[in-house]
């Protein structure tokens, strides 16, 4: 007799032998022993997890001559010709080659039709790949079929199954095995089909079934045709424990090993996937009894190290190139793309890589140094975690807020530059010449505006900040914490006056009492100082806690608070003072309007007030 398969000689003959569902086990018993079995049954689960051996089972104990309590005897000429396949009394289908609608009204045609047993059982296996129209067609028949006849629908994706289909069966979910039901069933065959395995192999083959004792069992005979494990190593373990410990070299050299062995890049990203699922149950404290000792104890060793949100993280960056993978020139190029975004901090900057990045320091870790980024000490590479996450949580808030400013601007090297080779050159400054006196003298526009325009109001200063030196920095938040809840909170709940002139800032550090927060020049400065207290009390109600705010300029120096500023000397590339402004309006030979202007070309002409019309 030619070889049989392990899954084939070890198929389940009786409920009995029905491992993992004793659910689906001790329903169809009761119905036999208590002559209620159903007209139609779902059964819907995972592959190799024993469907269709259930369906047979009941089959074969609807038309067995001499049942034992809801058990086949499995002796009778009825139970030896299901076991054969040569029974009349059993028809199975497989719906994804026979999916038309003409497959299914020949079917309907002969379901009335009688046999020598007592039930007719029809098993569509793969149902839910029957066409629309192919599953209309069997509403009918399969809600009220003929007083002979049961249907066993059986499927691995019941979503995809009409809900008119399903309302007319016994819905019954069928089970993924443990770890355990898989280790005792491996040991069952080995013991009873002789073979020599090893412990070691017998571990890898319940950690290849994940659940399902058919791809149990073919890993099985695998081992047995190979004389052991396959030595073609642990690509997922690779791949996961470089995540772990963010080596990028390591987790491309998993994925090239593994296309070198015949994988296709797909199938590696759904099995890492698939494992990393597992680390994040771990992480997460859910059930991972599925699992043998040695994986359980290996998933949450991993998941200690990777925590529940780089899980998930690797869950979503790994799950997005799968969206690509099949349009991309290289399918592998999608796959190792999103390797190096979860193991380089360089090669990401969104704030779930910052939220994870900072995650990692707060743990202890070390965080790989961003070339060139903030917190860099110069050429000799020196580093410091406090300088990492400051570096990173300003550039994840400057990213946060749309402004894309990010440690100083590119341009500020060549301007301090040029204001500086301009300062050399000039003369020095010359004394400004007395106003014309009499009553033709007539003020300057410019003077008029400024001399008319109200001193901005004094704002008190705050309480915490009047205290001693230290103030009350052991109570406010840290710059870590003001730079989240900014980005993700607080920025987004201000008002629209407050936040488009608060976006273009930074929190720089937390000292004197205050929350010190930077901004591009004076200017900027002094009109966020008119909605500073809009801004601290949102930073109170998030931290429930009064946090002051203290408004500095970022670069030069310049402090502005309670309405008042210490200003640098403006740069001549940038602005004009108003005593230059003033030297210019005040000039004899300049027109100080353009109404003045006008009259100079027109000599003679007279302004006439045109009133409010």
């Amino acid at each position: 007799m030619a070889y049989q398969s392990l899954y084939r000689r070890y198929r389940p003959q009786r409920f009995s032998e029905v491992r993992g569902q004793e659910h689906l086990v001790r329903a169809l018993q009761n119905a036999v022993r208590e002559n209620r079995v159903g007209h139609a049954y779902l059964f819907s689960g995972p592959r190799g997890t024993g469907k269709t051996s259930t369906a047979r089972i009941l089959a074969k104990v609807l038309n067995c001559e001499h049942p034992v309590d809801g058990e086949p005897c499995c002796a009778c000429e009825s139970c030896v010709a299901i076991e054969q396949g040569t029974s009349f009394d059993v028809h199975e289908l497989d719906a994804a080659s026979n999916n038309k609608v003409e497959d299914i009204r020949e079917l309907v045609n002969k379901a009335a039709l009688g046999t020598p047993g007592r039930t007719k059982v029809y098993i569509l296996d793969e149902v839910h790949m029957l066409t629309q129209a192919a599953s209309n067609a069997l509403l009918k028949t399969l809600e009220e079929p003929p007083e002979h006849v049961v249907f066993v629908l059986a499927t691995t994706d019941p979503q995809k199954v009409l809900p008119t289909v399903r309302s007319r069966c016994q819905p019954f979910e069928v089970r993924l095995l443990s770890a355990d039901e898989l280790r005792s069933l491996a040991e069952y065959i080995v013991k009873d089909a002789g073979l020599d395995v090893s412990p070691e192999a017998i571990d890898y083959v319940v950690r290849v079934g994940a659940g399902s004792a058919r791809d149990m069992e073919s890993a099985l005979d695998q081992v047995v045709a190979a004389g052991g494990i396959p030595d073609d190593g642990d690509t997922l373990d690779e791949l996961v424990e470089a995540l772990c410990e963010r080596d990028t070299g390591r987790a491309l050299l998993a994925v090239d090993q593994a296309i070198a062995a015949g994988r296709s890049p797909r199938v590696v990203g759904e099995q890492l996937v698939g494992r990393l699922r597992d680390v994040f149950l771990a992480a997460v404290g859910a059930d991972l009894s599925r699992l043998d000792d040695r994986a359980r104890e290996r998933v949450t060793d991993q998941a200690a190290r990777l925590t529940a949100p780089g899980a998930t993280r690797a869950l979503e960056v790994i799950g997005e190139a799968f969206v690509g993978i099949q349009d991309a020139p290289d399918p592998r190029i999608p796959l190792e793309v999103a390797l190096v975004r979860l193991t380089r901090d360089d090669a990401e900057l969104s704030l779930a890589a910052l939220a994870d990045r900072v995650a990692r320091l707060e743990r202890g870790g070390t965080a790989p140094r961003v070339p060139g980024g903030a917190g860099s000490e110069g050429i000799d590479g020196g580093s410091d975690p406090g300088n990492d996450v400051e570096g990173a949580a300003s550039e994840g808030a400057g990213a946060a807020a749309g402004t894309g400013r990010r440690g100083p601007r590119p341009a500020d090297g060549a301007r301090e530059a040029l204001a500086q080779r301009r300062r050399a050159s000039q003369p020095q400054e010359r004394p400004r010449p007395p106003a014309a006196a009499g009553p033709s003298a007539r003020p300057s526009p410019a003077r008029a505006l400024r001399d008319a325009a109200p001193a901005p109001p004094s704002t008190p200063t705050p309480p915490a900040a009047a205290g001693s030196p230290g103030g009350a920095a052991d109570d406010l938040p840290s710059r870590d914490e003001l730079t989240l809840a900014w980005g993700d909170t607080i920025l987004a709940s201000l008002s629209n006056r407050a936040r488009s002139r608060f976006a273009g800032g930074r929190f720089i550090t937390v000292e004197g009492g205050a929350a010190v927060f930077g901004l591009p020049n004076v200017h900027h400065a002094r009109r966020c100082e008119e909605v500073r207290e809009e801004v601290e009390q949102a930073l109170a109600s998030h931290f429930a806690r009064p946090v002051p705010l203290r408004v500095v300029v970022d670069e030069g120096g310049a402090t502005v608070q309670g309405g008042s500023a210490t200003v640098p000397d403006p740069e001549p590339d940038e602005e004009i003072s108003l005593q230059e402004l003033s030297e210019l309006t005040d000039a004899t030979d300049v027109a100080t309007s353009g109404l003045e202007r006008i009259a100079e070309i027109f000599p003679g002409a007279e302004l006439v007030d045109g009133g409010d019309s």
